[in-house]
């Protein structure tokens, strides 16, 4: 588990995961909830708290998406770090 955290936010895949979230997580957004907030000008606290979970979603696919990617392609790395 310690090694999948330390990879999930190492340096790399924290902002790949970040700039994913931003940009699904936006297009999401303006799906479920533009409308409603061009008709209205304003959203209601539950509907932030969906849009927050629109930008969640995505980045926690995407971590885990490219820790187990990194896992399959580098694993004589792993062996490494296991052993020290």
């Amino acid at each position: 588990m310690t090694l999948w955290l330390h990879l999930a936010f190492c340096k790399s895949i924290f902002l790949y995961s970040l700039k994913m979230s931003l940009i699904v997580g936006t297009v999401l957004m303006l799906i479920n909830y533009g409308d409603v907030f061009l008709q209205r000008g304003y959203l209601l606290p539950a509907e932030l708290i969906k849009i927050l979970l629109s930008y969640f979603v995505p980045y926690t696919v995407s971590t885990c998406s490219s820790v187990a990617a990194y896992k399959r392609h580098h694993p004589k790395a792993l062996n490494r770090r296991k052993n020290d």
